[in-house]
């Protein structure tokens, strides 16, 4: 009968270890919370998602085929860590998104709406014993200098913020085979709103929304979906205790005329 047995128990692995065989490589990366599965081509197996209440409750905003430029936002008081006795943070990431996940080729820059305080942003390996890219200063108000991430992997990016502070994010970079679409909502004065190929985040209070959708609409840029949100530091003076985060996005439009009119709008916010 123990040969019986250990007979069909080795039938039972051969039989696993063939299925195994058959179902190719497959590699799992993780990254500061971003968990991707791909093939061994690197082709990501997600849907796009830009939703902006997506993007606050996981961190995480996945990019489409179509999509060239991301720029993420360094977000007012983002520099400081949790569990402060006096709580500074408006939400609870350093980076927004904090995770990005993005198709091969994509171009990625930060903005810095972080007020009165620059950063610095480096790219690394997962184990940090590589730096691939460094922004150089960032200014409040201004984007960085850009990298195009060619080829699949997984980065960490870091910046340093209060004394003892890390501000950290990471990439997540493959072949994604679906295409980001505009949502139901969005909200465009451009005939090109349905061709998106640069996606983007701002932190804005909630109290004066319809004037800030005012002016990007009216800047040739599309608001493709908004969430508001009660902040953690229960408000200051001039932005109430309720922030809005604009996902935005452009169709053939000049990168860096986008970049300007941002600028000029966040450097308007009444954040301090």
């Amino acid at each position: 009968m123990d040969n019986k047995n250990n007979l069909s128990n080795i039938r039972l692995l051969l039989a696993i270890a063939g299925m195994l065989v058959l179902s190719g490589p497959i590699l799992y990366v993780f990254s500061n919370n971003v968990f991707a599965q791909t093939n061994s081509t690197g082709s990501i197996d997600l849907q796009p998602n830009i939703n902006a209440e997506n993007i606050f409750n996981t961190k995480t905003m996945t990019l489409g085929n179509n999509i060239k430029n991301l720029v993420i936002l360094i977000p007012d008081e983002g520099h400081h860590a949790a569990g402060e006795d006096n709580e500074a943070r408006f939400l609870d990431q350093h980076f927004v998104p904090e995770n990005a996940v993005i198709n091969t080729g994509t171009t990625v820059q930060w903005f810095n709406g972080d007020v009165g305080h620059e950063r610095t942003i480096e790219v690394k390996d997962t184990d940090g014993s590589t730096t691939f890219f460094n922004t150089g200063e960032i200014v409040d108000s201004q984007a960085s200098n850009h990298i195009t991430f060619s080829n699949p992997g997984a980065y960490n990016y870091e910046a340093e913020g209060d004394p003892g502070v890390t501000m950290t994010g990471s990439v997540t970079v493959g072949n994604i085979q679906s295409s980001v679409t505009p949502s139901s909502t969005a909200i465009s004065s451009s005939s090109n709103s349905s061709n998106i190929d640069t996606v983007g985040i701002l932190m804005v209070p909630t109290q004066n929304i319809d004037d800030y959708i005012q002016q990007i609409t009216g800047a040739g840029i599309t608001v493709d979906n908004t969430y508001d949100f009660k902040d953690l530091r229960g408000g200051q003076e001039g932005t109430g205790d309720t922030q809005t985060l604009i996902v935005w996005t452009t169709g053939g439009k000049d990168l860096g005329e986008t970049l300007s009119f941002f600028s000029g709008l966040s450097s308007e916010l009444p954040y301090s």
